[in-house]
């Protein structure tokens, strides 16, 4: 695969958690201080903003999944094994994240017509825990394995993009709400989908193909050189 066609799925990546953003802003989202109840804004969010919200998780996943693949088109070559299983974890971690952000507009029916301690919005609680502790482990798996390519240089992109991974980025998310208002509510809400855009925007700028051909050529002759010397 050339490398414009996997900056290309990688800018997709980012389009993916641009629109998972819209989706919790359209659930949840205004202005405010970082430090807020979700559910409780759904209790008189509009209905329209409710059900465009569930419908922005299928649009999203679908181009996070076209990230996961580019993610995964730029190790291949290096490391095909590893670069499978990442590809597995990262698709399970979108997958069930998907999961996550369409139950949405569900839990915020449930919340207007029944009540935030109602029955069917602590089901639709216990679903959505079940969905995001999937999606949680598995794209802890994928991104530390991203990490561990990345700095054996075989991921295609430098080794400080590291930085910018959401299994690094997700953990300033404790800070973020203590950002007063009006900046505080969209950074809190949506500061994991916020720190998935940075993350594919960057690998998008700085992916050079034939990096990791470079390196492991590098590797072998330094293999061969060590057996002729001994």
């Amino acid at each position: 695969m050339t490398s414009r066609k996997i900056r290309l799925l990688l800018w997709a990546g980012c389009l993916g958690a641009v629109i998972y953003f819209a989706g919790d802003m359209l659930c949840y989202g205004g202005w405010g201080s970082g430090q807020f109840s979700p559910a409780e804004r759904m209790a008189h969010v509009a209905l329209w903003r409710l059900h465009l919200c569930s419908v922005t998780a299928p649009v999203g996943t679908g181009f996070y999944l076209l990230g996961a693949f580019g993610l995964w088109s730029s190790c291949r070559r290096a490391a095909p094994r590893l670069a499978a299983l990442m590809l597995a974890s990262l698709y399970a971690d979108f997958l069930f994240g998907g999961l996550w952000h369409g139950m949405g507009g569900p839990l915020g029916f449930a919340i207007q017509h029944s009540g935030l301690e109602s029955g069917a919005a602590g089901e639709i609680r216990k679903l959505m825990a079940l969905s995001r502790n999937v999606c949680g482990y598995s794209g802890i798996i994928g991104c530390g394995l991203w990490i561990f390519l990345t700095l054996k240089k075989k991921s295609g992109v430098p080794r400080w993009t590291v930085f910018f991974c959401p299994l690094i980025t997700l953990w300033l998310g404790g800070l973020v709400v203590y950002v007063p208002a009006p900046l505080g509510l969209p950074l809190a809400g949506g500061w994991g989908n916020i720190s998935h855009t940075a993350w594919f925007a960057v690998l998008a700028l700085t992916y050079k193909d034939g990096a990791c051909e470079v390196q492991a050529g590098t590797e072998k002759m330094n293999v061969t050189k060590k057996r002729r010397i001994l």
